[in-house]
This record gives structure tokens, C-alpha cells and sequence, in this order.
């Protein structure tokens, strides 16, 4: 078998982003918020269903969070990964490199291979085999099978204890094509992302037309730019999400799980509670 091994050459002074290009990703909620998430030949595609947001029905719910999962940050070295804008010294240039590449590793043991990012000898599944349907307050979306659990533990904590009413329209997770550049991988590839209301929650230094987008003139905070409550951001990253509002692109939609999926339920839960995933 020939090995697709990683590279990447790091333009220091080129924004690594195209990924909300609707011409590069015809197929991404940016381009499409009428839709559910991305076209995938052989998915059904439409408007997702709205639901409303409830209490929890039972104390077996109402407990789920504090039983079963584990709060934790994102992880440090994969936050690091994402590429920076602007100028760079060779030896900045080459632990952008290698940090990325660390990144690339591990998300490939993770999650699987996607093609010409890192080594099939790693985990020779595909990210796409390992995806499937899920919904997060009603709404449909494709994420890799790992991190379904953590998302289930962010509503749950979201339903107890963000007050501020929001309901999700819209969502995208998992796609099959990768939409960044210089060198760096979507981790919508690995299914391990998740946007949130794309004509909401704007990105403001993604290319056109969301960085033309209203939201983003001025000097405001990002937080004041969405409407998504800035609690759900503290109840995502306790749950080992990384909000890319932090990031230079301001990408206020979007959140990826950077956490260890092998510590998203407390040992024993799945036994404990046969009911859940």
C-alpha cells in the first residue's frame, strides 16, 4: 500500500481559511442556511426540524450530567494547531509545522485517515465510516461517533443551566471535503465539528461574503455579534469543545471537540445506564 505521508508548507503571511468558501464547499452550511448540512449523495437534505428546548422529563435525566460526564478542556496542543495569520521567524514557521502535524497524528488515531492528511498505518478507517445521524435540541446532524456522547452531555447541561432561550435552526457537522488551506484540515473532515446557526452567528474573518457581513463592522466583541447566549460558549468548552470565536477568524458558529473522547462519559456509565449511547 503506498503511504500518503503528511506536508505542508506554511505561508506565515497567508490566512489559512477558505473554510466558509461557498464556492470551495457548495456543500456547507454557509452556502446553504436553509438547509440541515451539507449535501451528501444519498442523504436526505431539507430543512431541519424545530423542536422545543424542554426541561429535563425525569430525575434520570436531570442527573445524567452529573453521573455520567466528565467536564474537561479542550486540549491544549490541538487548540495550538490552528494556524496563525501574519509574519514568522523560521523557527516560529517550523513549530507551527510540528504542532500541526501532532495534531494531524492524533486525530487520525482518533477519528481515521482522511487522504493526504498524515498515515493510513495510524488508523486506516475513514472518518466517513464512523460518522452518523444524531440530533441536538431537535435538529438534525452528522458527527463521528465519539464525540455524539459529549454533545448529548452539552444539552443536557445547556437544558439545566443556561436560561437565556435558544433554539438551533440550523446545524452542519460532518463533511467529506476539506475547505482550508495552507496545509491545515477541517476538523469538519473528522466529524468532530459542529456550526451552530451559520445566518446567526457569523464568522467574521472568513472570506465573502461573511466578513462583508453586517455583524462583523466595528470593534464589538464577538460575543455581541451572535445571537447564540454566551453561556452555551462556557457550557461547550466544559465539555472539551474549542469555540473558534477565540480564534483570529471569529468563527462565532463554530465549535470542535479538542477534548479525549475516551474521557467524555465516566467509567462504567455505558453499564450503569444501558439506555445511553
Amino acid at each position: 500500500m503506498a503511504v500518503a505521508v503528511f506536508s505542508v508548507a506554511v505561508a506565515c503571511r497567508e490566512r489559512r481559511a477558505a473554510a466558509t468558501n461557498p464556492a470551495a464547499d457548495p456543500g456547507a452550511a454557509r452556502s446553504r442556511p436553509a438547509e440541515s448540512g451539507p449535501a451528501i449523495s444519498g442523504e436526505p437534505v431539507g430543512p431541519a426540524p424545530i423542536r422545543p428546548a424542554v426541561e429535563p422529563s425525569s430525575e434520570k435525566d436531570a442527573g445524567f450530567v452529573e453521573s455520567h460526564c466528565v467536564q474537561q478542556p479542550p486540549q491544549e496542543f490541538l487548540v495550538r494547531a490552528h494556524l496563525k495569520n501574519g509574519p514568522c521567524s523560521r523557527a516560529e514557521a517550523a513549530e507551527r509545522r510540528a504542532a500541526l502535524a501532532q495534531a494531524i497524528r492524533y486525530r487520525t488515531q482518533q477519528y481515521g485517515y482522511f487522504e493526504g492528511f498524515g498515515n493510513p498505518a495510524w488508523n486506516p478507517k475513514a472518518p466517513s465510516a464512523q460518522v452518523r445521524w444524531t440530533t441536538f435540541f431537535g435538529v438534525p446532524v452528522r458527527l463521528h461517533e465519539r464525540v455524539i456522547p459529549a454533545l448529548e452531555c452539552v444539552e443536557q447541561q445547556l437544558r439545566r443551566e443556561c436560561k437565556e432561550p435558544y433554539q438551533p435552526r440550523v446545524l452542519s457537522g460532518f463533511r467529506r471535503r476539506n475547505t482550508y488551506l495552507s496545509g491545515d484540515v477541517s476538523n469538519h473532515v473528522y466529524g468532530i465539528a459542529l456550526d451552530v446557526d451559520p445566518d446567526r452567528n457569523p464568522c467574521c474573518g472568513c472570506v465573502e461574503p461573511w466578513r462583508s457581513n453586517k455583524r462583523c463592522e466595528g470593534k464589538r466583541p464577538v460575543a455581541e455579534r451572535m445571537d447564540m447566549p454566551p453561556c452555551w460558549v462556557g457550557v461547550f468548552e466544559r465539555y472539551g469543545f474549542y469555540w473558534l470565536g477565540h480564534d483570529e477568524l471569529e468563527d462565532s458558529m463554530h465549535f470542535e471537540f479538542l477534548g479525549d473522547p475516551s474521557r467524555i462519559r465516566a467509567a462504567g456509565a455505558a453499564a450503569d445506564d444501558p439506555e445511553r449511547p
